[in-house]
């Protein structure tokens, strides 16, 4: 396989296959990958409608599961004849529960095929982020309240092209002030959300902002996944003013989503406040996810 660099040239490519591909994880939305491309060198290569992506780790060559056209068994031996070209073992990630059977059933030989639970996507019914109904949700509609209560000024703001700077600004300032022990990972997401808005319109994302007294406070980005998903790759907010994420989820989703019935809300990276905050909104389904390496 030809694998190169992923670009922002293989977006309408490679985004039509993966958004019929079937599988509703995350990483099988080409915005997403785009995104996650500074942080881990993400690599692509198209063979017979087919989409593979790879990044090297320290111990694994990584490939996300192909979606695409190829009978999945030549497009896994495929990979598995990549890895060893590169020796180094294989770890296969992206999996849903049904290519994990596959994989376990045909290669349970020679890859560990095992659940997981870090990794597991969060997937909200779209109505429930816009109207927060209902007593679950009442701590979330009292954190919108108080917001609006101290900032009755504030504006929900669709991104569009004129005020891209203005998002630009917003995600350069949220790093400076929390990035204080200059983590690498914060400065390749950074770079990511940067590819995302300047290539705003290409990649057909939606986008919002939150603003008080003149500052912006608040941002998110989104990219569909198929017709009835959307993957939310972005959201910040200033930690120190009250409510200020939980009125940009529920603006977002309120006045920019509603043509998607579900919203994927990714992983919680296995972060203990982090999957609080993800089950504090009541997920509809925890969608697992799978990862096969070798033996």
């Amino acid at each position: 396989m030809k694998f190169r660099p992923i670009e922002i040239n293989d977006y309408e490519k490679a985004s039509a296959i993966m958004y019929s591909g079937g599988i509703e994880n995350c990483e099988h939305c080409f915005p997403t990958m785009l995104e996650w491309s500074f942080r881990h060198d993400i690599q692509i290569a198209i063979e017979e409608e087919t989409v593979f992506m790879r990044s090297k780790g320290k111990k694994h060559m990584w490939y996300l599961f192909p979606r695409g056209a190829m009978d999945r068994k030549k497009a896994t031996d495929m990979i598995l004849s990549d890895a060893a070209q590169q020796g180094m073992p294989v770890s296969i990630y992206g999996i849903d529960e049904e290519n994990a059977l596959f994989l376990q059933e045909n290669y349970g030989h020679i890859l560990n095929v095992t659940e997981e639970r870090d990794g597991a996507d969060y997937i909200y019914r779209t109505s429930d982020l816009a109207t927060l109904p209902g007593k679950n949700y009442q701590k979330k509609r009292n954190h919108v309240s108080r917001f609006v209560r101290e900032n009755p000024d504030y504006k929900f703001t669709v991104i569009t092209p004129d005020n891209i700077h203005r998002a630009k600004k917003f995600q350069t300032d949220w790093n400076g002030k929390y990035n204080t022990e200059d983590s690498w990972d914060l400065h390749s997401e950074q770079n990511g959300i940067f590819r995302l808005l300047d290539n705003f319109t290409t990649l057909k994302l939606k986008g919002a902002m939150i603003e008080t007294n003149g500052e912006i406070v608040a941002m998110t980005i989104a990219a569909p996944i198929n017709e009835r998903m959307v993957d939310i790759m972005v959201e910040k907010a200033y930690h120190e003013i009250n409510g200020a994420y939980a009125i940009i989820n529920r603006d977002f989703a309120l006045n920019c989503l509603s043509q998607f019935e579900f919203i994927n809300r990714e992983d919680d990276m296995g972060l203990e406040n982090l999957r609080k905050a993800k089950l504090s909104y009541f997920p509809y389904e925890i969608r697992k996810k799978y990862l096969a390496q070798s033996r």
